[in-house]
């Protein structure tokens, strides 16, 4: 058993099978942290950022439930339409990547399925759309006995 956070490549590797359409590009942190501005960002992409990960308390074995909290970012851009064509575009990416999260358990050590928690929209330029989906999961981790 593992004590290591939630591997975020788990989850890029069940959103895969939506590139190169609908998703143009999928990407990490590593992507996101180097776009500066929103018209930077590939497009329809979506980004998986890892997040906060907290310990559920238990009976003090070694092995324990962790709650791992991470972030699918979607970028997509419409100068022609507005806000409405924003949605429409936003709209059938978001539900597709909750299609293939929510439910799904990543792994022999996650002890839930993915649970989705919100979304929200986290940029706009009247262009440019980022928007952000979070999802929790719980795994073990833990499980090797200290030496004595």
């Amino acid at each position: 058993m593992s004590s290591e956070p939630f591997s975020i490549s788990l989850i890029v590797e069940r959103l895969h099978p939506l590139t190169p359409s609908p998703l143009s590009f999928l990407g990490t942190i590593v992507e996101y942290s180097q776009v500066t501005e929103l018209s930077g960002f590939a497009v329809p992409g979506a980004y998986v950022l890892m997040g906060p990960e907290r310990g559920v308390p238990g009976n003090g074995s070694r092995a324990q439930v962790a709650e791992a909290v991470f972030g699918v970012a979607v970028a997509v851009r419409n100068y022609g339409q507005g806000a409405d064509g924003l949605t429409h575009e936003i709209s059938p990416l978001v539900g597709q990547i909750r299609d293939q999260l929510i439910g799904w358990v990543p792994g022999k050590l996650a002890t839930t399925g993915i649970q989705w928690l919100k979304g929200d929209i986290l940029d706009y330029d009247g262009g440019t759309l980022l928007w952000m989906d979070t999802f929790q999961v719980n795994h073990v981790i833990g499980g090797r006995r200290c030496p004595t």
